[in-house]
């Protein structure tokens, strides 16, 4: 069995246009493939930041796989030097937890003169369809005398196969780190929840039930426009080791 798992992100600005980032994992025990590509919906800054590269981990093996399939190329990494790195990263990104995050881009995106917001949140009555969920909806907004903020969520009650995901992740990724650090770091998934905090931490409102399969935020900003966050696909397949692999006619470079 392995696990193939894409989420989107994106925002939309005004003059730049939307930026896209997709991530899209397989995982089998012992196997792990990433993918990630950036691009821009602008076609200039799509020549700019069109991205695309990824790894693959595979237990057992001296190297970690790098690649990158706009150039078709992919080099190695030694675990120490990808772990290193990696541990770099986890320290200089410690501070900067996920609520702060969004602290700074609540901060940047509304009137910082303004003292006192209106917070309501409802929950639908039905449940929706979404990429193949079963998701209930629920709708928050923050406003304030000089701006909106508009979030749009949609829970399930429970993502069994991604904390199976998470598991066996975390499970490789232990087998390699000869430190045995675990890095909990996940990708930014936009919440309500951070946002109402950075706007009133003593509001008392409904709690989110579950985990979000798609968020959308939509803002009155004289720069951002919204911004969004969907788990596209989350599913299971037999085992198949060539999805573990990148093709032929890639070619190997040495890369610092």
């Amino acid at each position: 069995m392995q696990i193939k798992y894409v989420t989107e992100f994106s925002w939309d600005a005004k003059v730049i246009g939307e930026v896209i980032i997709e991530n899209e994992e397989h995982i089998a025990p012992g196997f792990f493939k990433m993918n990630s590509k950036m691009y821009p919906k602008n076609w200039v800054l799509r020549k700019m930041f069109n991205e695309n590269d990824g790894e693959i981990i595979i237990r057992g093996e001296k190297n970690i796989l790098k690649y990158n399939s706009k150039d078709k190329e992919y080099w190695l990494i030694n675990i120490d030097e990808y772990f290193n790195k990696e541990k770099k990263d986890t320290v200089s990104q410690t501070p900067l937890s996920r609520s702060l995050f969004f602290s700074i881009i609540f901060e940047s995106l509304i009137d910082s003169t303004v003292d006192e917001f209106i917070i309501k949140r409802e929950k639908a009555s039905q449940l929706e369809k979404i990429n193949g969920f079963r998701a209930k909806k629920w709708t928050t907004t923050i406003q304030s005398s000089k701006q909106k903020l508009l979030f749009e969520e949609w829970l399930v009650k429970e993502l069994s196969l991604k904390d199976t995901l998470d598991s066996l992740k975390l499970d490789i990724m232990e087998s390699f780190n000869p430190n045995k650090v675990r890095n909990k770091e996940t990708s930014y998934m936009i919440s309500s929840d951070d946002f109402v905090w950075s706007a009133d931490s003593t509001v008392v409102l409904d709690s989110l039930e579950g985990r979000i399969v798609q968020a959308k935020m939509h803002i009155e900003h004289e720069f951002f426009k919204s911004m969004s966050f969907e788990i596209k696909e989350l599913y299971t397949v037999s085992f198949d080791a060539a999805s573990f692999t990148i093709p032929e006619a890639y070619k190997r470079i040495e890369k610092k």
